[in-house]
């Protein structure tokens, strides 16, 4: 018997902290067909928001997904680094300047950090999403970081206070991968946050990893000139659209 492979996977990470269901389209591409039976299973899942993730050069898609509702809310940029040559990496950084493991004592004020530094990212550009959840999503990304035992949370303190974070996922066939980092905007400007990757890097290298990716926002700029400085080189460029659907399973979502 042949098995058909839904067109989207509810999300439920997203779901849980949004508190309605958010789904995913599968794959990257896009046509009329594969756009009506989306909305069939949206329709049946109750979804509330679906994303829907394309290469930038699929132009074709792009236009069926403007054609059925989606809206672009962002730029993703993949970067990629070889870690041969990131054991010489200087650390760096301001004088006073501490990056270790972070701790229960700092971890609610890195979490506090976090809910206020992402605010380029496409859930708060979208506009659909309330922000106070959105602020949630990143402390909860945080949170993990501390508390999941494939991932890992550093910490940047300068004279004991904490100046930032950076959280990180576990090494995947050789490859790590870096998935959130702020820096605290009084501490900006000081090589805080090239410190806090090149850290990174050296825990990862003595998990395994022979390579990096970075998954970032085009509109943030900063951290794409430091992924540059750093000896990344650009792998893909997608652009992320996001539809919402007034009714879900019979249901409306305020």
């Amino acid at each position: 018997m042949a098995v058909t492979t839904a067109p989207c996977e509810l999300l439920g990470w997203d779901s849980d902290l949004f508190g309605f269901p958010v789904a995913r389209v599968r794959g990257q591409g896009l046509d009329r067909d594969s756009a009506a039976a989306v909305d069939a299973w949206c329709a049946e899942a109750g979804v509330r928001c679906l994303y829907l993730l394309l290469d930038a050069g699929d132009l074709a898609s792009a236009e069926v997904a403007a054609g059925h509702g989606f809206r672009e809310v962002d730029r993703r940029a993949t970067f990629r680094r070889s870690m041969e040559g990131a054991a010489q990496l200087s650390v760096g950084g301001p004088a006073g300047m501490e990056i270790r493991d972070a701790e229960e004592p700092e971890l609610d004020r890195l979490m506090a950090l976090a809910g206020r530094s992402h605010r380029s990212s496409r859930f708060y550009s979208d506009g659909g999403f309330p922000v106070e959840r959105c602020d949630a999503l990143y402390r909860a990304w945080v949170e993990r970081g501390f508390s999941d035992p494939e991932w890992g949370l550093l910490a940047a303190l300068v004279d004991g206070e904490p100046a930032g974070y950076m959280v990180h996922s576990g090494v995947v066939d050789g490859e790590g991968h870096g998935e959130l980092g702020a820096v605290d905007a009084r501490y900006r400007g000081q090589g805080i946050g090239r410190a806090l990757h090149v850290a990174m890097f050296h825990v990862l290298m003595e998990r395994g990893s022979r390579a990096h990716r970075g998954i970032l926002s085009a509109a943030n700029r900063p951290i794409v000139r430091l992924h540059e400085r750093l000896g990344f080189s650009l792998d893909a460029t997608e652009v992320w659209h996001h539809k919402w659907y007034e009714t879900g399973g019979g249901r409306r979502w305020r």
